[in-house]
């Protein structure tokens, strides 16, 4: 095992997680609306859920990007750093 493959493995499985703990919550959301009959806060109660859903896969492509920046050769980190530390 590579350092590398560690290092996407970790930042794979935490995306996995994150996400699924999002979508979990997102379906909890829309399940206890529904539950409650709750029909006029339905559009904010689906607009929420949304966002958890965006939410996920935010977290699942920054978990991706975060381990493509860790395989990312140092030479190349230092002629090209990331965007965050260029402000």
């Amino acid at each position: 095992m590579t350092k590398e493959w560690l290092v996407e493995v970790r930042h794979e499985e935490f995306a996995h997680r994150a996400e699924g703990r999002l979508l979990e919550a997102a379906d909890r959301l829309e399940g206890d609306a529904r539950d409650l009959g709750v029909h006029g806060d339905a559009s904010k109660t689906q607009a929420r859920a949304g966002e958890l859903r965006v939410a996920a896969l935010l977290v699942r492509e920054e978990a991706e990007e975060v381990a493509r920046e860790e395989r990312r050769p140092a030479a190349e980190v230092a002629e090209n750093p990331p965007l965050e530390a260029q402000a």
